[in-house]
């Protein structure tokens, strides 16, 4: 878990100090326990490292401190790495790592969950180890089996890897793309970081800095952003996920996929319940085992739900101390899952911490979060969560086990439902549609209408129809944009493995995947996803789709699964409840907060004639937040909505937050 940043100049030309130095500040917050450089010249097959001002003293005592005299100028590599320690806490975790014969250096962000087993496999090839990190694991495990190592690692990661016995620089991000690579090049000048405020320190790259439309019109209109390898700067992509590149001429071109997700389901006749439900269990308990390594005090977010409720069941079975977890109790008991957390809590035994958060501190600290963020975001519950980390980090823990992705990858959410639905009737399987219309647990009234509708389609599907393919026009969802290219339409996909693939690909998990990275690491907090194991995505990309929406249940396998484990009323509850945000009331008691927004901002790609309908929509709110600070710098506007509030919360943390935003910060 760190904080990495990287300048490449293919003509071998030298970089300047002043933006690596620039670069590494603008990520000190992904870092706080060590910092390092390493730079590198190409033309001799030079490297040279450096510690920082900040480092702790045995790691200066031992690597010179780097300044402004260093002598750096003939380097056309330059490799900036910020620390946060979870696995060995001693300075040989120090980054960016050189091995001894100094044939490679590593700077890397992430964490190698299956290092043990690795360096045992390596030392019975007779490596020898000379720390306990999973960074030197990494290296050695490069240095044994080339570029073939990464399909080896479990876990996740964002590298820069040198190696001189090739004189080749590598970039490589993990199956899922769990950590983001940003990149941008001009001419033969490249430069990558963990993240794209880093790449803006770049005088070159701030100065052309320019909106990506489609990207707008994306966010604004279907709300998803970070789709294939884009960003809503023009210019700055992320390195694809699953891959690595030799960073040569070609680049971006060549990369290598050592992975791609599963696309090809299973049939009930090729795998049964029991044999499904036993993988399951088995992977997924092997998946949490892995990731309560930590030399670092963890937990578990507990929610009370189905997911987080399976991961301590696994956890509790994994490890023989008393585990902590954390859960948030809300006032609203439409919303409120903290007593089916507290079930489980007791039938495990644990250290259980209910954490009731502050309400109605959002504006006060929206500059810090949209700097945060760097692009917009989907909903002022991204702070919520933000502050449970933060809560938690102040209790001393660094690292936390959660139920994320569950959801995605075994089709958890209503809108799953009708596309199972559609799959029923595809494939003639009419009374498994009938058997999920009569018992779906997440039918509420209104949609007994639609309901009614989907039972007469089977007789239509008799006679002949088919499903077609659902197309979405330019103009749906988004009528206050203006001068924004876009597709004339765009299709949806409506087969669940289709959607479901999509998702976890394309739009919703990279998006939590990047928007999660940016939370927690403003804290900094590690948190540990074991659903996104790639071996439990694996499988549950291969289940058939009729185990994951049946008799009505959504995940119905993963309940099947963990019946025996967990309190009946956890497994077999109706009605997800989710991680609810009061939207209504929201826009209610901010009307004026929001109406200064409208009324103050200056965004060429907003019509503003249409604030109605702004008013109510934060996929909009956000978009206009995120211009102001990015482009127009109009930390004004967000100095005066401090003022609007400030009789009514606590002010932000400013701790991480650049120069040129302090300026709006209240006295």
């Amino acid at each position: 878990m760190c904080g990495i940043a990287g300048i490449v100049d293919l003509g071998r030309e030298a970089v300047a100090l002043r933006e690596i130095l620039a670069m590494s500040r603008a990520i000190r917050h992904r870092g706080p326990d060590d910092a390092g450089f390493a730079f590198i010249d190409q033309n001799q097959r030079r490297i040279r490292a450096f510690s920082d001002a900040s480092s702790p003293g045995s790691v200066r005592n031992r690597i010179p401190v780097l300044d402004t005299d260093a002598n750096v100028q003939a380097s056309n590599i330059a490799l900036a790495h910020r620390r946060f320690s979870i696995i060995d806490l001693s300075d040989g975790g120090h980054q960016p790592y050189i091995d001894k014969e100094e044939s490679c250096c590593l700077t890397f962000n992430g964490e190698i969950y299956n290092y043990i087993e690795l360096r045992d496999e390596l030392e019975a090839e007779g490596v020898i180890f000379r720390t306990r990190s999973d960074t030197e694991v990494l290296l050695e495990s490069y240095k044994a089996w080339g570029t073939e190592c990464f399909a080896k690692l479990v876990g996740f990661w964002a590298l820069a890897l040198y190696d001189r016995r090739s004189n080749q620089l590598i970039l490589s991000r993990d199956r899922l793309g769990k950590r983001p690579l940003y990149w941008a090049k001009i001419g033969s000048r490249i430069w990558f970081a963990s993240e794209i405020k880093a790449l803006l320190q770049v005088p070159q790259l701030a100065a052309l800095k320019k909106v990506n439309e489609q990207a707008v019109w994306s966010w604004c209109t279907l709300g998803q952003r970070d789709l294939g390898s884009s960003t809503f700067f023009s210019g700055i992509q992320n390195l694809p996920q699953g891959c690595w590149v030799v960073v040569d001429d070609a680049f971006p071109n060549g990369a290598t996929h050592y992975w791609q997700t599963p696309r090809d389901r299973l049939s009930e006749d090729e795998i049964s319940i029991g044999e499904a439900t036993g993988m399951l269990y088995d992977t997924l308990s092997d998946a949490v085992r892995l990731r309560l390594r930590s030399d670092v005090p963890f937990a578990v977010e507990l929610s009370g739900g189905m997911d987080s409720s399976a991961i301590l069941a696994l956890a509790s079975e994994n490890c023989s101390d008393k585990l902590t977890t954390f859960t948030v109790k809300y006032s609203d008991p439409r919303y409120n899952e903290e007593p089916f957390a507290r079930a489980v809590a007791k039938h495990y035994n644990v250290d259980y911490r209910v954490l009731e958060l502050p309400s109605d501190t959002f504006w006060h600290c929206i500059l810090p979060a949209v700097y945060m963020q760097e692009e917009p975001f989907h909903s002022p519950n991204l702070y919520t969560s933000q502050t449970v980390w933060s809560t938690m980090r102040s209790d001393g823990i660094k690292v936390s086990l959660t139920g994320a992705a569950g959801d995605e990858l075994l089709a958890g959410y209503s809108r799953y439902f009708w596309a199972a639905q559609r799959d029923n009737l595809d494939e003639g399987r009419y009374w498994r549609f009938l058997d999920n219309a009569m018992r779906w647990t997440e039918r509420s009234p209104g949609q007994y209408a639609q309901l009614l509708k989907d039972l007469l389609k089977p007789l239509r599907h008799a006679a002949g129809w088919r499903y077609e393919p659902e197309y979405l026009n330019a103009n749906t969802g988004a009528p206050y944009l203006k001068g924004v290219t876009h597709p004339s339409k765009l299709a949806l996909p409506h087969r669940l493995k289709d959607a479901l693939y999509s998702d976890t690909t394309n739009t919703l998990i990279p998006y939590w995947l990047s928007s999660g990275d940016k939370g927690l690491m403003s804290v900094p907090f590690e948190g540990r996803c074991p659903f996104l194991d790639h071996r439990v995505v694996e499988l549950a990309m291969r289940l058939p789709e009729t185990y994951l929406v049946r008799h009505g249940w959504h995940k119905w396998i993963l309940r099947k699964t963990f019946e025996q484990h967990l309190p009946s009323d956890v497994v077999w509850r109706k009605q997800k409840m989710g991680f609810p945000f009061p939207y209504e009331t929201f826009y209610r008691d901010h009307a004026d907060i929001i109406a200064y927004i409208l009324d103050n901002a200056d965004n060429p790609f907003i019509d503003f004639s249409n604030k109605d309908l702004l008013r109510t929509d934060w996929q909009g709110i956000s978009f206009i937040l995120w211009y102001e600070l990015f482009f127009n710098e109009n930390v004004d506007l967000f100095g005066h909505i401090s003022d609007m509030i400030q009789s009514k919360s606590k002010g932000p943390n400013w701790d991480y937050m650049p120069e040129f935003l302090r300026s709006c910060q209240p006295n």
